[in-house]
């Protein structure tokens, strides 16, 4: 079964080194729901996909479905909140929700996710009110994933989620599914030297978005025109073009090295981690992270993520300038954690992208 699924994972890995260049840059902004791509995770999301092998709880429903059922509590409930690109009015709330399943979680774990925007206002505008000031509308858009993820070892995890796309304004609207799948697989690089420091190499691939193409519909959609050579006038509902999902590749693993001097001792460790994401709508990215953890309770993490122009301020075709870094601090007691977090992602305009969470998890965890 591991030697399976160690061939899937290479077998996945040649894939996606063969289609980097695949890829028709001319395509770049052409698919739709791109809030499928956005992490609105506060601990996952400070050093970017640098942590895709390693991610574990409920933010593994974004990254990497199989760290799902590589949560240390049986029950994990996390609340989110993004103020995605500061000065623009848009608001993201996550929650998610995970549960392990049997007497001793070794049934997989099952788990659901909720993304929401909040966006402010919009003014609505007409030919004859192109000023608007009659009203205003706002634009809904809300994912909900179901995953389920499974150990089949203690190297080996993999899981998937089913997730339903639902945009639109109040007269028009797009709904869509979408399936994301993922493998992890975690090794000690030499398991004789130094028995405290295990599964200290973590290897992910993960794939997202993939799923049927959507299409806009509603009144909003129509218009009235007046005939050719006609005294009437008529609504006409135009042909509107399919919408691809923003489809992408993430492969990503990570080394924990152990900073202490004492033989004995395992309070200070630096996990470096690396990640390159294809995504079939737009750029490819390439991430390096570092995050620092003491004593298993405060941990601080960065990254920069690169992609094509990302140093040209004229021709970058992203907000985001690259550097990210967050914090954390885990509160565990009685076999129960809860922790606090927060990311911010540097942009250029706006005033960056700060997220904040908590998570509680329940049963299981170290004291």
């Amino acid at each position: 079964m591991k030697k399976n699924f160690i061939a899937a994972i290479a077998l996945s890995m040649v894939s996606g080194v063969t289609g980097l260049y695949a890829g028709n840059p001319e395509r770049q902004g052409q698919a739709g729901a791109a809030q499928l791509t956005i992490n609105g995770w506060a601990r996952s999301s400070g050093w970017g996909w640098a942590n895709g092998g390693g991610v574990s709880g409920v933010e593994a429903m974004y990254m990497n479905a199989a760290g799902l059922d590589r949560s240390t509590t049986k029950t994990e409930l996390a609340f989110n909140r993004t103020q995605w690109l500061v000065g623009s009015g848009i608001a993201i709330n996550n929650f998610a929700f995970s549960q392990k399943m049997g007497e001793d979680g070794d049934k997989g774990t099952f788990g659901v996710s909720v993304m929401q925007f909040g966006i402010k206002p919009i003014e609505i505008t007409t030919e004859s009110n192109p000023y608007g000031g009659i009203g205003t509308y706002r634009v809904n858009m809300t994912n909900i994933g179901l995953a389920y993820s499974k150990s089949f070892s203690n190297n080996v995890s993999a899981g998937v989620v089913v997730r339903a796309v639902n945009e639109g304004i109040p007269d028009a609207r797009a709904m869509g599914m979408s399936l994301d799948a993922g493998v992890q697989y975690t090794t000690t690089l030499r398991p004789t030297s130094n028995k405290m420091k295990q599964n200290d190499i973590k290897f992910g691939v993960s794939m997202k978005n993939i799923g049927p193409d959507m299409r806009h519909q509603g009144d909003g959609l129509s218009y009235k025109a007046t005939l050719q050579n006609g005294t009437f006038s008529k609504t006409v509902q135009p042909k509107v073009d399919k919408i691809k999902m923003p489809s992408l590749l993430n492969i990503s693993g990570s080394y924990d090295i152990r900073l202490d001097k004492s033989a004995d001792a395992y309070n200070n460790k630096l996990t470096v981690g690396f990640g390159f994401t294809n995504y079939a709508f737009s750029a490819n990215q390439t991430t390096l992270g570092l995050e620092y953890t003491y004593k298993q309770f405060i941990s601080v993490r960065g990254g920069f993520v690169y992609q094509e122009g990302v140093f040209d301020s004229e021709n970058r075709t992203s907000a985001f300038t690259g550097l990210s870094g967050g914090l954390s601090y885990d509160i565990k007691t009685k076999g129960n954690v809860v922790s606090l977090d927060y990311s911010y992602r540097a942009t250029n305009p706006f005033d960056g992208t700060h997220s904040f969470g908590l998570r509680i998890g329940l049963g299981g965890g170290e004291e």
